[in-house]
């Protein structure tokens, strides 16, 4: 009899179907990656300015809205402040969006906070940056509308002229020499203020104006908004002395509304002309034709 041995041997391995598996788990999680991204909700955030002393909280408001038609508010949603780059703290946000923080500083200066979502799975949000204020109460503050710090635009046929300009038209142009001359201010003697009042058409988002600033290289400084007319400017002005900073000493602006209400405040208001034509303003206030002008003035 003759035997015949058979080997019994396990089939060869194939390194091929190993990374053909390893690519298929691969594209899998990233899939499921993109389903999850896609079904969270596109937010947007914005971040109030806030003005403060050394030692003490500020209360730093944010609101987290939903992109579109009305912008509706993002309630129970995690956000993380970040000031100076150092994290903060957390909150969440309210029915109608909104979350407040409160920061505080022992130095003064002023400091940029960031605004985030801390890892919601419903909502993405780009970053939302802001200011914050720590300043000495016997330093002397300039009140700046945008409106000084722009050239006079050219209105469309049929419009009259000034510095409004169209929702969605280019933004205004900076002053020659508005930036240096105002840093010039800044570095040893005024805090600044830039005030939103007379032009809201031009920026409807605060971020929209902090870029513009920003990319025009003017000194850091607290924006504030106001409700056009002498009405809401008048209520600005009482808010800032009621929370005990009665040192807003100069106005720069270019209306005689924003000349008036400045004097019946007892604050010193200088007037930059829209225009080749001198604006009436009260006695009291000052016209200047330039940048350089108000500097020598202000300095002297």
């Amino acid at each position: 009899m003759v035997w015949v041995r058979q080997d019994v041997r396990s089939p060869p391995f194939a390194p091929g179907l190993l990374l053909i598996a390893f690519l298929a788990l691969v594209c899998w999680w990233l899939v499921l990656g993109q389903v999850d991204a896609a079904e969270k909700t596109q937010g947007q955030l914005s971040v109030r300015d806030a003005l403060t002393v050394p030692g003490k909280p500020a209360r730093i408001e944010v609101r987290l809205f939903r992109s579109g038609p009305g912008q509706p508010g993002m309630g129970g949603e995690p956000l993380e402040l970040l000031v100076g780059g150092a994290k903060a703290g957390l909150a969440m946000t309210g029915g109608d969006g909104r979350a407040f923080f409160d920061a505080a500083c022992r130095m003064r200066g002023t400091y940029v906070v960031t605004v985030r979502v801390a890892g919601s799975p419903r909502v993405d949000s780009p970053e939302a940056t802001g200011t914050l204020a720590c300043w000495e109460r016997r330093r002397p503050i300039l009140l700046v509308d945008l409106a000084a710090l722009a050239k006079e635009s050219k209105a469309p046929f049929g419009m009259p002229p000034g510095l409004s300009l169209p929702v969605g038209s280019a933004e205004p142009e900076p002053l020659t020499e508005a930036a240096e001359e105002l840093k010039r201010l800044t570095d040893y003697y005024y805090n600044v203020v830039y005030l939103s009042w007379s032009q809201p058409a031009v920026w409807p988002k605060e971020s929209d104006i902090r870029t513009w600033l920003q990319q025009a290289k003017f000194p850091p400084g607290l924006l504030m908004t106001a409700r056009p007319g002498q009405v809401g400017l008048t209520e600005l002005l009482d808010r800032l002395k009621a929370e005990g900073w009665a040192n807003v000493k100069v106005g720069i602006g270019r209306t005689r509304e924003f000349a008036e209400t400045l004097v019946a405040h007892r604050i010193d208001a200088v007037i930059l002309p829209a225009g080749s034509r001198d604006e009436e303003v009260p006695k009291k206030a000052h016209i200047m034709k330039s940048w350089i002008e108000i500097r020598k003035k202000l300095r002297s």
